[in-house]
């Protein structure tokens, strides 16, 4: 037996829960409750947690030749509070479910348009080389020895997903032995094999599939797509998405839809232009659908906690942009009317009186009616 190699830096220790509320004390969080933050934190887990309030600690800033340098202490800016922070992860995983659905929906369209607009040319058009770029067909200068080129790197990983795959249709024609075309074979597709399989296609296929999509560009598909792809990835993991950098700049049209929103670089480098892309590409499956409303009352729930703001999800200072997607507040919550109170009120106290009348008499029972009585008119007579 092999005898295990002592780490060169030490290991943190093992802290438990209450612990780990205490070092978030210590370093300037509000603990409201404490009893609800150890258990919220063994639910949830300190370090995925530790995500929500990254942005809330202090920080210094380092000038240097190479520009600026931030530096995070191990302090917590002040009003940083473990419930604010919780909240945040509440509506970060509200938005995470809603992107979720929308990334579920556009990924079976896509895999859906590339199937049939290849298909109708050859049913077998994703086992064929001549469908794909030249560059896809020979190794790149500068990988790593033994990399396999793009499109049988695909190939490997479509195979590997064919063999996976659980897919009835997928295993009836494996079980027969029978060639599987690409109207089957896309089932077993994940978001980064169809990512990866647009990129490598020739120019005349993307262009039939971005004319499905609504989209000129087919630069513009292929940087969506890898975006939407980790997007995707994030929310299947859980992972937070709401302040955080897109993995590339979104690239837009210059038209249309794109135009009205007139997104800026902070945008397209963050959730808010996601948002953008995902509501563009799942408006015109269902034109029919909440989802961008459904979101939009989401981010409205964002809490008051430090390092937190609208701008750093992308949006504008006063938050998201209802009026640019023509969607409506939320209606203010109606003021119930004297009247109303009063007619409940009095509904309430008839169904008592009955229920206080049918009960059997005890020893005390007139003693008790009495002091129900005088409270009951103590109560009124301050109307």
């Amino acid at each position: 037996m092999t005898e295990a190699k002592t780490p060169a830096i030490a290991v943190k220790p093992f802290k438990d829960y209450p612990d780990l509320v205490d070092i978030l004390e210590s370093r300037g969080m509000i603990i409201g409750d404490r009893d609800r933050a150890i258990r919220k934190i063994a639910q949830v887990g300190y370090y995925h947690l530790s995500g929500y309030w990254h942005s809330s600690r202090r920080f210094w800033i380092e000038r240097n030749e190479r520009g600026k340098v931030f530096h995070q202490l191990d302090e917590f800016q002040a009003d940083t509070s473990f419930e604010a922070v919780f909240q945040f992860y509440l509506m970060d995983k509200s938005l995470r479910v809603l992107m979720g659905d929308a990334l579920e929906r556009i990924e079976i369209h896509l895999r859906t348009v590339i199937a049939h607009e290849l298909g109708r040319h050859d049913p077998l058009a994703h086992l064929d080389r001549a469908n794909v770029v030249k560059s896809a067909l020979v190794a790149q200068p500068g990988n790593p020895p033994g990399m396999l080129p793009l499109y049988e790197g695909w190939l490997d990983r479509h195979e590997k997903l064919i063999a996976q795959s659980h897919e009835e249709s997928i295993r009836s024609h494996l079980k027969a032995g029978k060639p599987i075309p690409i109207w089957v074979a896309s089932e077993a597709w994940d978001f980064g094999a169809i990512s990866k399989f647009y990129s490598i296609l020739n120019p005349s296929h993307q262009d039939s599939i971005c004319e499905r999509l609504g989209v000129v560009e087919r630069n513009v598909v292929d940087n969506w797509l890898i975006n939407l792809n980790v997007l995707r990835n994030r929310c299947a993991h859980h992972a937070r998405l709401s302040n955080r950098p897109n993995p590339r700049v979104l690239m837009l049209p210059r038209r249309g839809y794109f135009n009205e929103l007139n997104l800026d670089l902070r945008a397209k480098e963050r959730l808010y232009g996601l948002i953008g892309v995902v509501w563009f590409l799942l408006k015109a499956i269902g034109p029919g659908s909440q989802w961008l409303t459904k979101v939009a009352d989401v981010i409205d729930t964002m809490p008051r906690l430090p390092g937190l703001t609208p701008k750093s999800m992308g949006f504008p200072d006063e938050g998201f942009p209802r009026g640019k997607f023509a969607i409506a507040s939320p209606p203010l919550a109606k003021e119930p009317l004297l009247e109303d109170v009063c007619t409940a009120t009095l509904e309430a106290f008839a169904v008592s009186r009955e229920t206080i009348l049918s009960m059997s008499n005890g020893p005390k029972s007139s003693e008790t009616r009495k002091r129900f009585t005088d409270g009951m008119l103590e109560l009124m007579s301050d109307i």
